[in-house]
């Protein structure tokens, strides 16, 4: 049962770790863009693109909120298996 433990918390370590880590850089980023093109479109008075830079920053909150909350099951089932 041991090296069940040891393997599961590897494999978890090794990918769902760097991937969690990926994702989350790309949701914050994915966000920032969404403000920057909502800003350059209320500069530009733009209702298309305010309208765009909105829904960019509503995916890429909702990106990091499914990405924490990835991060948060896996360091459950990671003290599950401690």
């Amino acid at each position: 049962m041991e090296i069940i433990n040891k393997t599961a918390t590897a494999i978890l370590s090794d990918f769902v770790n760097p991937a969690v880590y990926l994702l989350s850089a790309i949701a914050f980023v994915w966000f920032l863009y969404g403000v920057a093109l909502f800003l350059w479109a209320r500069y530009k008075s733009d209702e298309n693109g305010i309208k765009k830079g909105k829904q960019h920053m509503l995916w890429g909150l909702i990106g990091v909120i499914i990405v924490f909350s990835a991060g948060a099951i896996y360091d459950f089932i990671t003290g599950f298996f401690d």
